[in-house]
């Protein structure tokens, strides 16, 4: 049944959870091809979610291709993936990116109070939810862009980690763009270690959230992406800007 924005975000029905599983695992490998034809795409310490009964994921965004790369790092099982709204709703798209483990993202608190309320019947099915707190894709950046405090909201208020996801580009043997040089960057994605909200966050007298704190929580999360991409050498060599969006489907 099509998403509709006054609808549950997620269909957790049996039928639909089944349809998924059939449409995610064949296509998954053929995506990871493409993947690993442009990008040579590859994982280093995805150990790292193992034993963690659930969490928020973040990473950069940098590539259309990302959620193919997040889903590997989590296989054999699955994170729900956050997206825009407007993207689920769209006719037939919508349908298939839900298969694919889509979850809407109303816009405002309001979405955020729906992604909070669906959680706990989320987190039964998969243990992760996968945001892009930049918000935006910058294809192939390594400077990362202030974040969006949504993420680390909905963390602090189910007290649970946000396990930072970062993307590294590299050159290649040769200078970007010459003869023999890549004209696309190779790309890594290493999983760093879990930050818990107790690090940041504080509440007031009535046991409400500090705004300021979680802030300062996004703020120290995407610190240490940076400081993972400088120590890596991440190169900038690629950079394309912001990806404009889809007319009629995330506009």
């Amino acid at each position: 049944m099509p998403y509709k924005p006054d609808r549950p975000l997620l269909d957790l029905s049996l039928p639909f959870r089944l349809a998924s599983a059939m449409v995610f695992y064949p296509l998954w490998p053929l995506a990871q091809l493409i993947n690993i034809l442009l990008y040579g795409t590859g994982y280093e310490n995805t150990g790292k979610l193992r034993g963690v009964p659930r969490a928020i994921l973040v990473s950069n965004h940098t590539t259309f291709l990302d959620p193919v790369k997040v889903s590997g790092a989590v296989l054999p099982g699955r994170t729900w993936q956050t997206l825009l709204e407007g993207t689920v709703a769209t006719p037939y798209l919508g349908t298939f990116v839900r298969l694919l483990g889509g979850m809407p993202l109303p816009p405002g608190k309001t979405g955020l109070d729906r992604i909070l309320a669906s959680a706990e019947a989320a987190f039964r099915y998969r243990r992760f939810i996968h945001f892009y707190p930049e918000g935006e894709c910058y294809r192939y950046n390594q400077k990362i862009k202030e974040f969006k405090p949504g993420a680390f909201f909905i963390a602090a208020e189910l007290d649970i980690p946000v396990i930072p996801m970062v993307t590294v580009f590299s050159e290649g043997a040769f200078r970007p763009f010459s003869f023999w040089g890549r004209s696309l960057p190779r790309e890594k994605m290493i999983v760093l270690d879990p930050v818990y909200p107790s690090r940041f966050v504080r509440r007031n007298e009535k046991g409400a959230l500090s705004t300021d704190s979680v802030r300062e929580f996004a703020q120290g999360v995407r610190e240490i992406m940076q400081r993972e991409i400088d120590a890596r050498r991440g190169t900038s060599a690629f950079y394309r800007g912001k990806m404009e969006r889809m007319k009629g489907i995330n506009d």
